[in-house]
């Protein structure tokens, strides 16, 4: 819908001065030839502001002042017709046509997108979480509102889908899919917009998952006020890290592997859905490494918990809702998600 708005406005003028020029002309001449039908009176208006000559339908030649009229309109008139025919082609050469059927094209397959990850924010931190999601295999949207970001991200990645326009609008949201996604993730400029973001987001979906990112750490429980499930500071994760590589260079270089090097391997999760067969069973009757090849780092029993068992004993049962960590390739991940649902 926004598309369509945005063509129309882009060539709105053009049509509308085409029309304007069409209807002025014709009122003219229904002036000067009232006697003449309406049908006769645009046929003769047209055939004079193309300049195709077909003859003179309504005896201008007998009249004058018919005639001065005829020349007034052909002078004006092609002038008008001329600079609103020049618009619409600069528009349409100029690639911008082109670019919203790419736009168009973009919302159909996102309309066709389950459980997938909106991304609002393509610059900064929102940059390098497009390619860590990129790089799972996951479905993402991207919502960015900056066009000139827009088209470097689409340069960077041609095949990713993203949407031009403001995150916190609910009906680019909703052409985001937002009710089938399973995330949001809100990293836009400052906090205020991201806590507008997330407040919209979890009533437009109460389900959703939202990260959020925090400038200001004082914002962070009101964050999770709005609804934030997880809260994230770009600065504080940043010390942190500069704390960890000064102190612990060797577990931070294997952690980056993990989470950001070209190696296949990730840290992945999987929360253990109802009917699973992994509910009530231990970790060594379930057999998870036999059938997947995943060694478990850790297991919690329930979602959204710092409660977690790391390298969690062979006889730990496990129950639905538990989740388990584990460090594995895609293709293994899966396996453990196709075998275990």
């Amino acid at each position: 819908m926004l598309r369509w708005l945005y063509i129309w406005n882009e060539v709105k003028t053009p049509i509308s001065l085409l029309v304007f020029t069409l209807v002025g002309g014709a009122f003219g001449y229904h002036l000067l030839f009232p006697e003449a039908s309406w049908l006769k009176i645009i046929y003769a208006t047209a055939i004079t502001l193309s300049t195709v000559g077909y003859g003179d339908v309504l005896g201008v030649e007998n009249d004058p002042m018919a005639v001065g009229y005829t020349i007034l309109l052909i002078f004006l008139g092609m002038g008008l017709v001329l600079y609103s025919a020049s618009l619409i082609t600069a528009f349409i050469i100029e690639g911008q046509l082109g670019e919203i059927f790419i736009k168009q094209s973009i919302l159909s397959k996102v309309g066709k997108m389950q459980d997938h990850y909106i991304i609002c924010g393509g610059g900064g931190t929102g940059y390098h979480v497009i390619q860590e999601i990129r790089e799972s295999g996951a479905d993402l949207v991207v919502i960015e509102n900056s066009e000139e970001r827009f088209h470097d991200l689409r340069k960077e990645f041609p095949k990713l889908n993203v949407i031009i326009g403001d995150a916190t609008n609910e009906e680019l949201l909703e052409e985001a899919n937002i009710k089938k996604a399973a995330c949001v993730i809100a990293s836009l400029g400052n906090d205020k917009e991201n806590l507008f973001l997330t407040f919209t987001a979890k009533m437009m979906n109460p389900n959703l998952k939202v990260v959020a990112k925090v400038v200001d750490v004082h914002m962070s429980q009101k964050l999770k006020n709005a609804g934030a499930d997880y809260v994230v500071s770009p600065y504080f994760i940043g010390g942190m890290r500069i704390a960890s590589v000064a102190l612990r260079p060797n577990v931070v270089s294997f952690l980056d592997r993990m989470l950001r090097g070209k190696d296949a391997v990730r840290v992945g999760e999987f929360v253990i859905p109802k009917g699973s067969k992994l509910a009530n069973q231990t970790i060594a009757g379930a057999d998870i490494y036999g059938k997947t090849g995943i060694n478990l780092v850790a297991y919690s029993p329930r979602s959204n918990s710092e409660e977690f068992t790391y390298n969690p004993a062979p006889t730990t049962q496990m129950q639905e809702g538990g989740v388990l960590v584990f460090v594995s390739t895609p293709e293994q991940q899966k396996r453990l998600e196709q075998t275990f649902s």
